[in-house]
């Protein structure tokens, strides 16, 4: 007879216990109705099914779901790592409920693994799991739209939303790069930004500022913001030359993003083995949102920081944040709002302003970037009241996307401080993705959400 404790691990009898629980169930319940809530539960089983096979739903109380899952297939190094897939294949799936598609928000908790799962075995993994999963930072869990106003602009965000997703997962999205020049020499290139576009009918760029309003405003703008990171490390890595940054909102500062640690798990992954890649990305976010970071948010900035990650604030100047709290997050950069120099010729104080927040603005950090530089009049005004890099249109015009690699990496900059041949920025053909819906696998390929 053989002897399975001679030939298995010794975790083969061990399980995880984890509570899932569906964070906008209200919102859901609020604006399409119960039965929608009873149909995502059910589609959330499905999909904890289809990622932990084999797994067993042990129980339903209202918007939460408990599974056992076999620790061989949580192993406890990886934990992390697949509950945040699992989380980001959950949240991608939506549910289609009368005519409708609906994007589920999902956290997870999760206990240590266990021998067997005797009732006191239960007991403690529960209270294990319970615990983590109130630590978990949910964007999703926002207020419930009571008005029939706000209940219109979920279900508009909601379908915005989706179709994005669409268009993102097929591969209909690419980046335009707008780079950050000097004011007396533009040809010198500071970083270039990585913007978001998706291609129009006739093939114009269409900017996604109204999506990514309404996955933020939904609380799934974390996933997006996590594969755009993505996106850009990959251009980093293809390019030793280039120094990019990429805008995320506030709502993405957290590893708790769904759970305990169980978020940016790939970027963690990719920054600690290529430190160089690191060191020439930018992440910048905006201070409108300077007083309602997540509890975890300055050891996320600290953490990707020691990793050689820096980090910009945008919009300064708007008035959200004081100075005093914005020095807590030690930023690396610090770019004021582009309204400042729209708006600088109306008046002499408005000009005024602009010199006196660069000095405000350089208390916090050496480099500052002025945006809106759109006409040789604004360049001129923003050399005349102290700027020294900027951003703007003019210096990065868009264009129709070339199928040449070539042009594509011309149009980088070559490093901070570096010239660049192509000031222009040569946006790259669409990438395509390959949506892989409830895989928890690690497969290095081109991000999906």
């Amino acid at each position: 007879m053989i002897d399975l404790d001679k030939i298995s691990p010794p975790n083969r009898c061990s399980n995880y216990l984890l509570i899932v629980r569906l964070d906008n169930a209200r919102a859901i319940a609020s604006v399409y109705g119960g039965d929608a809530v009873t149909a995502a539960v059910a589609h959330l089983e499905e999909g904890i099914a289809a990622s932990l096979n084999p797994a067993r739903i042990c129980g339903i109380d209202g918007d939460e779901i408990t599974v056992l899952a076999h620790a061989a297939l949580l192993d406890a190094d990886f934990v992390s790592t697949q509950v945040d897939a699992l989380c980001r294949a959950l949240c991608l799936s939506p549910v289609q409920h009368g005519g409708n598609r609906i994007l589920l928000s999902v956290s997870v908790g999760y206990s240590d693994p266990v021998p067997g799962m005797l009732p006191e075995d239960r007991s403690e993994a529960c209270l294990a799991a319970r615990k983590r999963l109130e630590a978990a930072c949910s964007p999703g869990a926002g207020p419930m739209p009571s008005t029939v106003q706000g209940q219109a602009r979920y279900r508009d965000d909601m379908t915005r939303a989706v179709r994005f997703i669409d268009q993102f997962s097929g591969g209909e999205t690419f980046f335009a790069w707008r780079p950050v020049f000097h004011s007396r020499d533009p040809d010198l290139v500071l970083q270039h930004e990585a913007l978001l576009r998706v291609s129009g009918p006739q093939g114009e760029q269409v900017d996604c500022s109204a999506a990514y309003a309404a996955l933020e405003r939904l609380g799934f703008v974390h996933l997006l913001d996590r594969a755009l990171a993505l996106r850009v490390l990959e251009e980093l890595e293809s390019d030793p030359r280039a120094a990019l940054s990429i805008a995320i909102s506030p709502q993405s500062l957290s590893f708790a993003l769904g759970g305990p640690d169980a978020a940016w798990t790939e970027f963690l992954d990719r920054i600690e083995h290529r430190p160089a890649d690191a060191a020439r990305l930018t992440l910048e976010f905006h201070e409108s949102a300077g007083c309602r970071f997540w509890p975890d948010t300055l050891t996320f900035l600290n953490t990707l920081r020691e990793l050689g990650v820096r980090f910009a604030i945008s919009g300064f100047g708007g008035g959200h944040a004081a100075t005093r709290q914005l020095a807590v997050l030690r930023p690396d950069a610090v770019k004021l709002d582009s309204a400042f120099l729209r708006t600088a010729t109306l008046s002499d104080r408005n000009r005024a302003r602009i010199g006196h927040l660069i000095g405000e603005a350089k208390t916090l950090c050496s480099t500052v970037i002025l945006s809106g530089a759109e006409t040789p009049a604004q360049i001129r005004l923003a050399v005349e009241e102290g700027a020294e890099w900027l951003a703007g249109a003019r210096q990065g015009r868009a264009g129709i996307p070339r199928n040449r690699p070539s042009q594509r990496r011309e149009g980088l900059a070559a490093g901070p401080g570096s010239r660049a041949a192509v000031f222009a920025p040569v946006l790259p053909t669409p990438t395509p993705f390959s949506p892989a819906p409830f895989s928890t696998g690690r497969a290095r390929q081109s991000p999906v959400f």
